[in-house]
């Protein structure tokens, strides 16, 4: 289910906006999915820590197209 988070070109549009709105549209659906698993009321553990992880993938990811590494804000 997790997609790769590599930029593709597609239908025109410049590799980097391509995968930055792919990277914006995987944020969104993970951050959606991880929303849904905390509010069931028999929590799995291991699927959400493995989104915290895909998450924090994701936007470093994100961060790095604007030429951001890491998650220190001094950097």
């Amino acid at each position: 289910m997790l997609s790769n988070i590599t930029p593709s070109t597609d239908g025109g549009h410049p590799a980097s906006e391509t995968g930055h709105q792919d990277l914006q549209a995987e944020y969104a659906h993970l951050r959606e999915e991880l929303e849904r698993l905390l509010t069931d009321p028999v929590k799995d553990f291991q699927r959400i820590d493995a989104l915290v992880d895909r998450l924090e993938l994701v936007q470093l990811a994100c961060k790095e197209q604007h030429g951001i590494k890491g998650n220190n804000p001094n950097e």
